[in-house]
């Protein structure tokens, strides 16, 4: 569902919060109906039985000693003793759970007649349905031949548990979240660096190691197979620069050597004949080259500003070198932080593979189109189908009966796409409008 957080942090501090939400309202359930509720009861029974005392005493005492320990009661425990005049306007409580406990105490104690009562009229109810809460309670002793009213704060039979819940909910939220971040955040760390480093590693970029002493177990172990992983490929393209290195070192001589042989005999084989071999060394010295350009790690060029105007403008200079045509749409774009050198070798591969397959002319184009820097090549060649677009930007690739010759190995367009998503970009073979291909690097402008 992608309406739900993507992140780490914000899915476990969503189960944390739901699962502790969760068991505080088990534990408030179970507080209130194990605990609060049997010791409410039983203060409840305690402050009857004090109310029931009260009235016995004031029964034997005279008026004079009455009026002292009413005076008394009302200092020390806060509780109002009225006589009873029948103008006091009382009538029953609202039957409210602590009211309803506190009353069936008063009836066990006081008899069925008896009764908890509020003064004055009906409270009018609020703007949501809801009526007042009344403050104070009242309920009537009988002490021989007077009868008294005694007054008593809501609070003597409740106690209104809302901010105290309140502060435990957000105290035991805000200790929730502060653990989840603190372990999430160990955990992403070295999360972080792994990815970083595999970003790093699958741009051709070579990563160092990352640190293997972070985060739980399961993650370092993680981290000690990604290094192993590394350090395997890191080897096996060094091994495989070196083995591909030494036989086009090896090849050279050779190659040389026939060549030397070759103008040696000038005058002595068929001038066709002879020309074709000259072609034929001139192919493989330049299979060779791409072997060599593929080999190169363009990830240690350190980036440089780069004008690509002028960077696409003596690719195509040089190109023209052997004769062929081809013109320039440049238009001047922010200088870029790019390897020049790698840049350079992806332009010049894209105009040599239209050389090779597109007579006529090539255009070499470079603009700004929707934020991204653009430098194409297009040629009136034949063209890619759709299916092989993809298949030819892959290394050893060639695609005979369109794209390619009897020379290549099928390296440049792997070689010009890899330049391109070292950068953040990419290589894309497009079908030219009227007939041909558009080769096109695209990379992010620099803000």
């Amino acid at each position: 569902m992608k309406w739900l957080p993507q992140s780490l942090l914000a899915r476990t501090l969503i189960v944390v919060v739901a699962a502790l939400v969760l068991s505080q309202a088990a534990s408030l359930y179970l507080l209130h109906e194990y605990v609060t509720q049997p010791r409410n009861a039983y203060g409840m029974g305690q402050f009857v039985s004090h109310l029931k005392t009260m009235g016995a005493a004031l029964q034997t005492m005279s008026p004079e000693q009455q009026s002292e320990f009413i005076g008394r009661i009302a200092e020390k425990e806060g509780l109002r003793i009225i006589p009873v005049r029948g103008n006091e306007g009382m009538r029953p409580a609202p039957d409210v759970p602590p009211v309803r406990m506190f009353r069936e105490r008063v009836r066990d104690i006081f008899g069925a007649d008896a009764d908890v009562y509020v003064r004055g009229a009906v409270e009018t109810p609020d703007e949501w349905g809801k009526r007042p809460r009344p403050q104070v309670l009242w309920i009537r002793l009988s002490a021989g031949e007077r009868d008294y009213w005694v007054a008593f704060p809501r609070g003597r039979i409740e106690r209104d548990p809302t901010s105290a819940l309140l502060a435990w909910t957000v105290a035991g939220l805000g200790i929730a979240a502060l653990a989840t971040f603190f372990i999430v955040w160990r955990l992403n760390r070295p999360l972080a660096d792994l990815a970083r480093a595999a970003d790093r590693l699958g741009g051709g970029a070579d990563s160092t190691p990352v640190e293997e002493e972070m985060g739980p177990s399961e993650v370092r172990a993680v981290m000690r197979a990604f290094n192993r992983m590394q350090a395997g490929l890191q080897k096996s393209r060094s091994d495989r620069a070196v083995f591909l290195a030494g036989v086009s070192h090896d090849l050279r001589t050779p190659l040389s050597r026939l060549r030397l042989e070759l103008e040696m005999q000038e005058g002595r084989m068929e001038a066709a004949t002879r020309k074709a071999m000259v072609q034929d060394l001139d192919d493989m010295n330049a299979i060779i080259d791409q072997f060599m350009d593929f080999m190169r790690s363009e990830a240690s060029e350190h980036l440089s500003p780069v004008n690509l105007a002028e960077l696409a403008r003596s690719c195509a200079e040089r190109g023209a070198r052997g004769g062929a045509h081809i013109t320039c749409e440049l238009n001047e774009l922010p200088v870029q932080m790019l390897r020049p050198l790698a840049m350079q070798r992806a332009i010049d591969n894209l105009i040599g593979n239209a050389l090779r397959h597109a007579p006529g002319e090539i255009v070499v184009r470079v603009r700004e189109i929707e934020g991204k820097a653009e430098v194409s090549v297009l040629d009136r060649g034949p063209g890619i189908a759709p299916e092989m677009v993809d298949r030819l930007k892959e290394p050893f690739t060639r695609k005979d009966e369109s794209r390619t010759g009897s020379s290549g190995a099928g390296l440049g367009l792997a070689i010009a796409s890899r330049v391109a998503e070292l950068h953040g970009g990419h290589l894309d073979l497009i079908a030219r409008e009227g007939g041909g291909l558009e080769a096109r690097i695209t990379l992010p402008v620099a803000g």
